[in-house]
C-alpha cells in the first residue's frame, strides 16, 4: 500500500513539475508573441506611413499632370477662338485702313 501511495505521490509531483514547466513555457511564448506583435505593429506603422507618402506624391503628380493637360487644352481652344475672331475682323480692319489711307474718314 505504501508503494501505491508513494507511486501516486511521485506521479503528482511529476505532474506538478510538468504543469510548472508548461506554465513557464506558456509565459515565454506569450512574452515572445508580445514582442513579435510590437515589431509587427511598428513595421505596419512604417509601411502605412510610406504608403501614405507615396500615395500623396502620386496624387500630386497626377493632379499636376491633369492641370497641365487642362491648361494646354484650354490654351489651344483660346488660340483657335482668337484665330477665328481675327479672321472675321480682317475685312473690317482692311476697310478701316482703306478709309484712313484714302482720307474718307
Amino acid at each position: 500500500m505504501n508503494e501505491i501511495i508513494k507511486s501516486i505521490t511521485e506521479a503528482e509531483e511529476k505532474a506538478a513539475g510538468i504543469k510548472a514547466e508548461a506554465l513557464k513555457k506558456a509565459a515565454e511564448i506569450a512574452a515572445a508573441a508580445e514582442i513579435r506583435a510590437d515589431e509587427i505593429e511598428k513595421k505596419c506603422e512604417t509601411d502605412c506611413k510610406l504608403y501614405r507618402e507615396n500615395a500623396l506624391k502620386k496624387a500630386e503628380r497626377d493632379a499636376a499632370a491633369n492641370y497641365d493637360k487642362a491648361l494646354t487644352d484650354k490654351r489651344a481652344e483660346a488660340k483657335e477662338y482668337a484665330d477665328a475672331v481675327l479672321k472675321k475682323t480682317d475685312g473690317v480692319v482692311n476697310d478701316i485702313v482703306r478709309r484712313i489711307t484714302r482720307g474718307s474718314c
